[in-house]
C-alpha cells in the first residue's frame, strides 16, 4: 500500500508488552507502578526462573496482600469488556474509543495505515488488532503502560458518537438484513434468535426469514443490559470509565479527520482517512412503515430511508433507552 510509513510506531515501552517475558527493567517499573518500590532480588530471581510475562508479574502483584494493602491507584484497569479495546494511535498521540456501528471500521484501518501496518482487506483490523498482531489495543500492554500514557500531558482521549437511532438501524439493517447469513455476524445476532425460539438455537431457515426491526427492539428492552451486543448496546457503556478530551459526532467526521492529522508528524499527513464499510440507502422519506417488514420485503439495491422503519412507538422506545446517548451526541455535535 503505498500511503504507509516505512517503520512502525509504537505507543509505549515494548518491554512492557503483556504476553512479553518479564525482564528485571520491566518488573522494577511495574513493582514501582504497583507497590511504589522496586522488586526485591527474591522477587527477581523466582520471576526469571519462571520465565513469567508481564501481565503474570501484574497478576501476582493485584493479588499481593501489600498490593491489598497500600495498592497505588493505576488508572486504567479493565472495568468492562470494552476498556481493553482502546486504540493507542502513537503517531497522533490519541487514545480513540472504538465503538461499534460508528465508523468502527474506518478509524481502525486508517490507525493501522499510520502506524505502517495496514491490512489489504478492508475490514481484516478488527481481527489483526483483537489476536494482537498489532498492538495497539489497550489489551496487549500492561496496565503501567497505559497509566504511564494517560499520565502524559500531550496525549488526548477522543471518540466519535452517533446519533442513536441512526445507529440502532443501520445495525439492524446489517446485522439482520444484507449480512445476517454470514457465520461472522451470526456471532453477534445468534442470542436474538434464540430469544424468539424459546431459548433454542436458530435453524437456517429462522435466520433466512431473518426478523423485523420491531422484534430486535422488542429484545433490547426485555433482556439486561449486560448481555447486549456491543452492536446496540448504548455508546456511554463504552465511554464510562475514563474522561474524554474531544468527542465528535459521525455527521462532522472530517473534523475529526483534521483533529487527528493536526496532531500527526508532517510525512504522515497526507494518510487520509477515507470510509469503508459503509452501505448506501436510499434518500427522502419512504411511504411504507417498515417496522414489521422481514428483510426480504425491504431489501434491494439500496437500504431503505431509515425513517421507514421508526413507528412512534419504537421512536419512543429508542428516545428513552438510549437518551444519554442522543445527550452525549449532541455535546458532540456541538464540539465538533
Amino acid at each position: 500500500m503505498k500511503d504507509l510509513p516505512p517503520h512502525p510506531f509504537i505507543f509505549a515501552d515494548p518491554d512492557l508488552a503483556a504476553q512479553m517475558q518479564a525482564t528485571p527493567a520491566s518488573i522494577d517499573t511495574l513493582f514501582q507502578a504497583y507497590l511504589g518500590r522496586p522488586a526485591k532480588e527474591g522477587a527477581q530471581s523466582a520471576l526469571k526462573e519462571r520465565r513469567a510475562s508481564v501481565a503474570d508479574v501484574e497478576r501476582e502483584l493485584r493479588g499481593s496482600e501489600e498490593y491489598r494493602r497500600k495498592a497505588r491507584l493505576l488508572r486504567d484497569h479493565d472495568r468492562s469488556q470494552y476498556d481493553g479495546a482502546m486504540l493507542y494511535i502513537a503517531p497522533a498521540r490519541a487514545v480513540f474509543c472504538p465503538i461499534a456501528k460508528v465508523a468502527n471500521t474506518s478509524v481502525k484501518d486508517w490507525a493501522l495505515r499510520l502506524v505502517g501496518d495496514g491490512r489489504p482487506e478492508p475490514g481484516m483490523s478488527h481481527y489483526w488488532l483483537d489476536s494482537g498482531q498489532s498492538r495497539m489495543q489497550a489489551r496487549h500492554w500492561a496496565f503501567a503502560a497505559r497509566d504511564r500514557v494517560d499520565h502524559a500531558p500531550d496525549w488526548v482521549s477522543v471518540a466519535l458518537l452517533r446519533d442513536p437511532v441512526d445507529r440502532l438501524v443501520s445495525c439492524y439493517c446489517d446485522k439482520f438484513g444484507r449480512n445476517r447469513m454470514q457465520d461472522s455476524v451470526l456471532h453477534h445476532t445468534r442470542p436474538v434468535y434464540a430469544f424468539f425460539a424459546r431459548g433454542g438455537d436458530p435453524d437456517r431457515e429462522m435466520i433466512e426469514r431473518g426478523l423485523s426491526f420491531r422484534q430486535l427492539c422488542f429484545y433490547i428492552n426485555a433482556t439486561a443490559r449486560e448481555v447486549q451486543d456491543s452492536h446496540w448496546a448504548a455508546q456511554w457503556s463504552y465511554l464510562q470509565n475514563r474522561r474524554w478530551d474531544r468527542l465528535f459526532a459521525l455527521e462532522k467526521i472530517e473534523s475529526f479527520e483534521y483533529f487527528m492529522r493536526d496532531r500527526l508528524p508532517e510525512e504522515l499527513r497526507n494518510i487520509r482517512l477515507g470510509l469503508t464499510n459503509a452501505a448506501q440507502k436510499a434518500r427522502g422519506r419512504s411511504s411504507h412503515n417498515l417496522s414489521d417488514a422481514l428483510p426480504g420485503e425491504w431489501m434491494g439495491a439500496r437500504t431503505p430511508p431509515y425513517d421507514a422503519f421508526l413507528s412512534d412507538d419504537i421512536r419512543g422506545f429508542i428516545g428513552d433507552y438510549y437518551a444519554l446517548d442522543a445527550r452525549l451526541h449532541a455535546q458532540a455535535l456541538s464540539e465538533s
